[in-house]
């Protein structure tokens, strides 16, 4: 398979707990619903926007000990 799919393949590991899901009945690929966080996928977008918010808060705190002369300490 490693041949024909390259980085696609699926490990030993994973076809083996496939089988073995598909032999106690599972009839489906499609992930099961189940309880907790939802799965965040991370996109340009969202890591743009998550560096953006970041370098925000970084602007802020050195605005304050600057303004401060450094006697700025945040808890």
């Amino acid at each position: 398979m490693l041949p024909m799919y390259g980085e696609h393949c699926l490990s030993r590991q994973a076809i083996h707990n496939w089988v073995q899901k598909f032999s106690e009945g599972r009839a489906s690929v499609e992930d099961e619903h189940r309880a907790g966080r939802p799965v965040e996928i991370a996109t340009p977008e969202t890591e743009k926007e998550f560096y953006a918010t970041g370098f925000q808060g970084l602007v802020k705190q050195w605005d304050k000990c600057l303004n401060l002369y450094g006697d700025y300490v945040e808890k």
